[in-house]
């Protein structure tokens, strides 16, 4: 049973993330535009969901700035930033938004092969292997 969202925005669009080293349920990358200058950060205890938002041409959250929500359990911790064009983000376990990688220097070893691949990509591949 999905649980009573409040007005929800993702912050952080993962899927331009280009990510540059990962390691199981952590990764850094950057987002290659500038079309939303400012910080964001996503962060989740359990079914608790924290979400801050200082980005220009992005609506404003339920407090200005700051929304505090319960969302569905998928991981224990999460935590995702964003600082102008540098983003990062842990989760244990990995989960939709933050999945199990394996990264050096924008060479993707899991679960995709390639160079310089987006995580929206990355994504799409380890939901396709759990399927």
């Amino acid at each position: 049973m999905a649980v009573p969202r409040q007005h929800q925005m993702d912050s952080i669009d993962e899927s331009k993330v280009v990510v540059h080293h990962a390691c199981c349920c952590c990764y850094d990358g950057c987002i290659p535009e500038l079309s939303q200058c400012g910080c964001a950060a996503q962060k989740t205890l359990l079914c608790l969901e924290l979400d801050i938002c200082c980005k220009t041409r992005t609506p404003c959250l339920c407090c200005g700035c700051c929304a505090f929500r319960c969302v569905d359990l998928t991981t224990c911790c999460k935590v995702q930033s964003q600082f102008f064009c540098c983003v990062g983000g842990s989760a244990f376990p990995p989960d939709g938004s933050v999945p199990c990688m394996l990264n050096v220097c924008f060479l993707n070893l899991f679960p995709k092969i390639g160079c310089c691949v987006k995580l929206g990509e990355m994504h799409e591949a380890s939901s396709s292997d759990s399927e």
